[in-house]
């Protein structure tokens, strides 16, 4: 999401929203898209369902965004709708599995080396991975706090609980997190640095 600066911005533009003006919505959209995109895939660990989760995600927002009072910055307001949106469709997804072979697409940046993409591609392979083991609700505060930048305050208020909860379940899911990576690591390279006898 755009940084702190631009929460003015994003606060006239829920203003006009709220007063019925959806070119607004389209404006706020736009410039929190992308944000949005990276938070779900973090939060949910599976690029294939991320457009329909927006879709999901900017619907709740439109109705949300009405009684939102700007008590809170709109960030904060912003992440407790997309962990929503998240842990309903995590809840879902515990009673209905899905194919464990699905791969994502996979996505280059256009230009990139083969070698450097495939290597970038295996590191967000490995992250995603280790996500998925989290649970859906450190698995958030993980997320919020490592790769959005909240901080425990914003977080507490996104997810409803105290800041003391966020504290202690950030404090497990990093310990979980580099636990899944170690043997993530150990898994992928049966044979050490130097490969397999």
């Amino acid at each position: 999401m755009p940084g702190g600066g631009d929460e003015p911005r994003l606060q006239l533009l829920v203003r006009r929203v709220q007063e019925g003006d959806l070119t607004a919505f389209d404006q706020l959209y736009a410039l929190t898209r992308s944000d949005a995109a990276r938070t779900l895939r973090h939060l949910v660990g599976n690029r294939v369902e991320v457009e329909d989760l927006l879709q999901e995600t900017y619907l709740r927002l439109l109705t949300a965004v009405k009684g939102y009072r700007g008590e809170s910055r709109f960030r904060t307001f912003f992440y407790r709708v997309c962990s929503n949106v998240a842990l309903s469709h995590l809840r879902w997804k515990r009673r209905r599995p899905e194919d464990p072979f699905a791969e994502p697409p996979d996505q280059e940046a256009h230009g990139e080396d083969p070698e450097r993409a495939a290597q970038r591609r295996q590191a967000a392979r490995l992250v995603e991975l280790a996500l998925e083991r989290l649970k859906p609700k450190k698995r958030i505060v993980f997320v919020y706090y490592e790769l959005c930048g909240m901080s425990p305050d914003e977080i507490a208020e996104s997810v409803g609980s105290s800041v003391n909860t966020v504290r202690s379940r950030l404090h497990h899911a990093r310990l979980e997190f580099n636990e899944a990576m170690q043997r993530l690591l150990v898994t992928r390279d049966p044979g050490g640095p130097h490969g397999a006898p």
